[in-house]
């Protein structure tokens, strides 16, 4: 009687922890998800917006200073790994700088090319890497930069607008020497005080071609919460006072 009632009490606690098992195992299935997630493609995505990238690729990888990255014309090679080694600048001659590369750490690698995954547009049946899902158009289209208006403003600007204007935004920047018209002196405060914030919003959003100025400016795809930080930004380098539309 003893015995079965061992025998009995054993069965029942490996039957609880089997069960316990198998529920931690499915627990931790859903915590880890085997592909990129929503979260990989927006954090991506600031990264890619806050680290300089834009600065070569441009805001939305349709290229500037540097190639493409929205096409499917890979240098090197378009797998993750290789990729990964291009951004830390361990590809033998690669030309692409890897300042921004020394300063990420390997998951934020990883999420930038997710983005990078996300905004491709090239030839489909090139594609060598996990796809990564469809992001709500709120998520995408989220403010990078929260806090400060300046400081967050200033975020924007030191990684897509300094390679044109400077860091200074005296319109002196690294490709400014290869352009025709210059980049406008952003520091110049009696030019700067004519113009409202409007024309600021829509020259930073859809480019000079949309205030008749030079094609060379380029448009960027910015959350209006972002545009208001950059251009309240801007406005300190040359202390000129914020205007409403005219």
């Amino acid at each position: 009687m003893k015995c079965g009632y061992r025998i009995g009490a054993m069965l029942l606690c490996a039957v609880f922890l089997w069960a316990g098992c198998k529920g931690k195992g499915q627990k931790d299935a859903k915590q880890k998800p085997s592909g990129p997630t929503v979260e990989d493609v927006v954090e991506g995505r600031k990264i890619y917006l806050t680290y300089g990238c834009v600065g070569c690729h441009g805001v939305g990888g349709g290229g500037g200073m540097g190639k493409p990255i929205l096409d499917d014309e890979w240098i090197f090679g378009s797998d993750d790994v290789t990729l990964t080694k291009l951004i830390k600048g361990e590809v033998p001659n690669q030309t692409m700088p890897s300042a921004i590369g020394k300063v990420l750490n390997d998951e934020q690698i990883r999420k930038t090319l997710v983005y990078v995954r996300f905004i491709y547009q090239g030839d489909k049946s090139k594609i060598n890497w996990a796809v990564p899902p469809p992001v709500p158009e709120e998520r995408l289209n989220a403010p990078i930069s929260t806090g400060d208006p300046v400081a967050a403003g200033k975020v924007l600007f030191m990684s897509a607008c300094i390679p044109c204007h400077g860091e200074a935004g005296r319109g002196d920047g690294p490709q400014s020497v290869q352009l025709n018209p210059k980049p406008r002196n952003l520091t110049d405060a009696a030019y700067m005080a004519n113009l409202d914030d409007r024309y600021l919003f829509e020259l930073i959003s859809r480019g000079g071609i949309a205030v008749n100025k030079s094609n060379q400016m380029p448009g960027f795809d910015l959350s209006s919460d972002d545009l208001r930080n950059l251009i309240t930004y801007v406005r300190t380098l040359s202390a000129s006072a914020s205007h409403a539309s005219r």
